[in-house]
């Protein structure tokens, strides 16, 4: 797979063969602004996608507005969707392997690091994004301590809601762990991980 930003289009094609192949695993976009974006496969079946601290549905919305990106997949016999966790819905599946292509198919696109992305047709226009904020200085042993608890929870994606749940904290572990019990399923869930996402950040002092 290629290692330079291409149109989503031809991203979305990729995804599309490695369904039609029927791979188990995990598909790693990582958009032209440099954001991430997961999607679970298994037996060529889309279970699971993940971008920007939105899952599923939401998450295929927004990454539906991304212009250019590249895609790398990793193999992997873990890739089932764990029990409990809500499927990724059928017209959400059927718009990532095919329906994509009446959307983005005419698009021509030549990625330049300037481009600003343009919306689907009939999408409700974008407000102004506001300036991004300087990156956090983030303690490394607080994010691996955290993201050692969240694997158990949220599996091979644990990494990157882990660095993404700390950027929107501005680098406070303590509301990057209010941030990630959010994306569970229970609410005994949410409680058990922020407990013991907590008992890990004080067994670092």
């Amino acid at each position: 797979m290629s290692n330079e930003f291409r149109p989503l289009v031809q991203v979305l094609r990729e995804l599309k063969m490695l369904a039609q192949k029927r791979s188990s695993g995990f598909a790693y976009i990582v958009t032209e602004d440099n954001h991430s974006c997961i999607v679970r496969l298994h037996q060529g079946q889309v279970q699971e996608v993940v971008y920007r601290m939105l899952r599923n549905e939401e998450a295929v919305q927004r990454l539906s507005m991304v212009s250019a990106a590249k895609v790398r997949f990793e193999s992997s016999g873990i890739a089932a969707l764990p029990p409990g966790r809500a499927p990724l819905s059928e017209g959400s599946v059927e718009w990532l392997l095919g329906g994509f292509e009446h959307d983005l198919g005419g698009q021509q696109y030549q990625y330049s690091p300037a481009a600003t992305p343009a919306p689907l047709p009939g999408a409700p226009a974008s407000p102004a994004a506001p300036a991004a904020p300087a990156a956090a200085a983030v303690n490394p042993r607080a994010r691996q301590a955290l993201e050692q608890v969240a694997l158990n929870y949220l599996g091979p994606i644990a990494g990157m809601l882990c660095q993404e749940a700390l950027d929107a904290a501005g680098g406070d572990p303590h509301k990057a762990i209010t941030q990630l019990a959010g994306q569970l399923y229970s609410q005994q869930e949410a409680q058990r991980f922020s407990e013991e996402a907590r008992a890990a950040l004080a067994a670092l002092r």
